[in-house]
């Protein structure tokens, strides 16, 4: 049986949206639940963009009234936010043309700073966003991608080195970029689906939303060809700044209508969506479900190893420290389970520090057959049962 997706798209409440004014720029927090976007020509505004905020209650669904975020709003020049860290504790924004960052500490955010001079390409930069891992930086500038004779607007990466520091910008490929317009490039936390807006061959309106995917995870310019959301989910206005759920199953953007912009949102079709992940923040522990040993041994599988490293980034970035623990299921000898969990324990914890965290931020331990989370009556169970928890606090 063939099933019927219906595609709903959702005005976000008038806590958000205003009749007098503009809503546009969505950029939501990891957990889904914190909302910053541009505000212009509403009551707390002059005529310029600025910053606002919305918090929705995880457990009503409902969303509190926006506020305009002191530190990253003056009357006298236009602000967007873009991005923003896994720890909501930098955010990267649009400020006159400019790439910016802002630091939040116990007094709020700080003054937005420019990024370096030579990351910023042109005379127009836009749309930045840290991917989820640290390890790249993602743009919009107006400025000559491969083989243009003419600045357009294209989509550039800056990659980061082991000591932290950004590369000199490049294009993202011909694949993505056209002589047209590519902007607002969204790479979703798994870390290989990209939407960006365009106005390339196949587009229905001014602007629309398209999605490619990362063929490789050492490569920042090899992408699949682009698939068009389709007209279920594009207009024929301008479709912009889309912004995908960490689940993957809602995309927030702007649409813009006869008076102008609001916020958006609505559910992705399955094949549209990206790959699942798992969220880590600090005090969550949480199961590596894709974290896979060489039967009976404690030797990681090449498979594991981007989603180690991800980890392992993040942990390292941010200053975390690690907790592992190793479970078995119930075959076998006890006192074998315990040293097999405390051997994959281990070697869990050496591939970190060979990833770059520090020896002293990681604990390891192995507890067997101890801790199941499911029935060892059933291989479903049992699966289960063998695996590696990280906690991360």
């Amino acid at each position: 049986m063939k099933l019927l997706f219906i595609i709903l798209s959702i005005l976000l409440p008038a806590t958000i949206n205003t009749q007098e004014g503009e809503e546009y720029g969505p950029t939501l927090t990891i957990d889904d639940n914190t909302l910053y976007f541009v505000g212009l020509n509403r009551s707390e505004t002059n005529v310029s963009e600025d910053i606002f905020v919305s918090r929705r209650d995880p457990k009503t669904g409902e969303w509190s009234a926006a506020r305009i975020v002191p530190g990253l709003s003056n009357p006298y020049r236009n602000e967007a936010p873009t991005s923003i860290s896994g720890d909501g504790r930098l955010m990267l924004l649009f400020v006159e043309g400019r790439m910016c960052f802002s630091q939040r500490g116990p007094q709020g955010w700080t003054e937005p700073q420019p990024l370096p001079r030579y990351l910023q390409l042109g005379n127009w930069q836009a749309d930045a966003q840290i991917v989820a891992d640290g390890s790249a930086l993602l743009f919009a500038a107006n400025y000559p991608a491969e083989g243009e004779e003419r600045p357009s607007l294209n989509i550039f990466v800056s990659e980061r080195d082991e000591q932290g520091r950004w590369g000199q910008p490049y294009s993202i490929g011909a694949v993505v970029n056209t002589t047209g317009m590519e902007r607002s490039p969204f790479l979703h936390p798994d870390m290989k689906t990209l939407y960006f807006s365009s106005d390339r061959p196949g587009t229905n309106g001014e602007l629309d939303v398209w999605v490619t995917r990362r063929l490789a995870d050492t490569c920042w310019n090899c992408w699949s060809e682009p698939e068009n959301l389709g007209p279920d989910i594009n207009t024929t206005g301008r479709d912009c700044w889309y912004k995908v759920s960490t689940d993957g199953k809602n995309a927030y953007y702007a649409q813009k209508n006869g008076r102008g912009h609001d916020i958006y949102c609505v559910a992705l079709p399955e094949d549209k969506r990206p790959e699942t992940v798992t969220v880590l923040q600090a005090n969550a522990s949480v199961a590596i479900n894709n974290l896979l040993f060489e039967t009976g041994k404690d030797i990681i599988m090449p498979a594991s190893l981007p989603e180690l490293k991800r980890i392992a980034t993040y942990v390292a970035t941010y200053g975390y420290k690690v907790r592992l623990a190793g479970h078995t299921d119930n075959i076998g000898q006890p006192e074998a389970n315990k040293a097999l969990s405390q051997a994959r324990a281990e070697a869990v914890k050496i591939q970190l520090i060979a990833y770059g965290v520090a020896p002293e931020a990681i604990k390891a331990y192995g507890y067997g057959d101890l801790q199941p989370v499911a029935s060892n009556d059933t291989e479903e169970g049992r699966q289960l049962n063998r695996r590696v928890e990280i906690t991360i606090y």
